[in-house]
């Protein structure tokens, strides 16, 4: 496998694990619980944004420099929240962050996408399964570090992580990105949303990371709540959850080459609404804790195919192509949890139904990739 391959899959691994220490460290060496609450909101604040700007960047100056770039700007708030106290210094290295993982989730993406054509689908899911691993591995890594040592500082923690990043920052210095210099005459981002297909997979899109953050972060209110599982045990609903997304996304990015993007769509979505409806209809401990894995595995590579089939089909402007659609996936995420905070309510649907109901957007994309179906028979080539 190529040095630069392997840069990308450790890239996304760190990340991970980055995105789930930052969070658990603030929360506590923020004072009031009103400061904790405004830097988790300003987390992913700017994570669309740079989505953007960093595609757009990158068809113009290469993936390689946005890269290292997106590396400083996720290993310094580490750094900055590690030696300065100050609320406001804290919200300024947020910020920071958020832009470095817009930047770096959505051109280390693109830079896979445009160094394995053909193969696309299957790399990224296998960068997205180093993303389960991360994201399950954040947490350990925290419960392990203050187990061996009770005594440990949260500052420490942070240096640690810090310099842990940096690692990605020298790593990055040996990608070889051949890509660069698109002209601004191309149009990156209007190329795509002049496309049906371009626009359908914005759609897509949207409609599948709605339902996915959706119930990741809702999932162990539910199962403490609904399936009677302790503040201690229900956290297991989510490990189930991302451990079925990591399973899948290794079964397709290693068995399924051959599978047609909109096929394998087709099933995955289908086996997720029926997991959902299974999950949320039986309301049983044990067989819900199980379909949270299937439903988990349903959607794992959904994802990645997405963002693979954009960056087929814009491959000389796949920074911008990828960055948009991304950025989109992260608009999502706060619009679905205010949605549900809504509709949560005992004297709305309850989060049993509202969790259940997430299925529409699910269904909603199945229309939406038989469309996208129905205009790849029709010829509608890359752009």
């Amino acid at each position: 496998m190529p040095v630069s391959t392997l840069l990308c899959l450790y890239a996304t691994f760190v990340f991970a694990v980055d995105v789930q220490v930052y969070p658990s460290v603030l929360t506590r060496v923020v004072g009031s619980p009103i400061q904790q609450g405004l830097l988790l909101s300003s987390l992913f604040l700017f994570f669309p944004l740079s989505s953007i700007l960093s595609g757009a960047i990158s068809d113009r100056i290469g993936k390689k420099a946005v890269l290292i770039t997106a590396g400083l700007f996720l290993a310094t708030p580490f750094a900055i929240s590690a030696w300065f106290e100050p609320f406001w210094i804290r919200a300024l290295a947020v910020l920071l962050f958020g832009f470095g993982i817009g930047a770096l989730e959505s051109q280390s993406s693109a830079f896979l996408a445009d160094t394995h054509p053909d193969r696309e689908r299957s790399i990224i899911n296998i960068a997205q399964a180093f993303f389960s691993i991360g994201a399950a591995g954040g947490p350990f890594f925290i419960a392990l570090a203050f187990r061996l040592n009770p005594s440990l500082r949260l500052q420490t923690m942070l240096w640690v992580v810090a310099a842990g990043t940096l690692t990605l920052v020298f790593g990055f210095f040996f990608l070889h990105d051949g890509k660069t210099g698109v002209s601004l005459e191309k149009g990156g981002f209007r190329r795509v949303l002049a496309d049906p297909m371009g626009r359908l997979l914005l759609v897509a899109m949207f409609l599948y990371t709605a339902p996915e953050m959706g119930t990741a972060g809702w999932l162990p209110k539910y199962a403490e709540v609904h399936l009677s599982l302790s503040s201690g045990t229900a956290p297991l609903s989510l490990t189930l959850f991302w451990a079925g997304l990591g399973f899948s996304r290794v079964l397709v990015g290693f068995l399924f080459h051959n599978i047609q993007d909109t096929h394998l769509l087709k099933t995955v979505l289908c086996f997720t609404l029926l997991a959902r409806i299974a999950a949320f209809m039986l309301n049983r401990q044990v067989a819900s804790m199980v379909l949270f894995f299937f439903i988990g595995a349903g959607m794992g590579a959904v994802w990645p195919t997405f963002v693979a089939m954009i960056g087929r089909r814009f491959r000389q402007t796949s920074g911008s192509a990828v960055g948009l659609i991304v950025a989109i996936g992260g608009v999502a995420v706060p619009i679905m949890h205010q949605i549900i905070g809504v509709l949560s309510r005992e004297q709305v649907f309850g989060l049993r139904y509202t969790l259940l109901g997430l299925g529409i957007f699910t269904l909603g994309n199945i229309l939406v990739v038989w469309r996208i179906e129905q205009l790849e028979r029709g010829g509608m080539g890359g752009v």
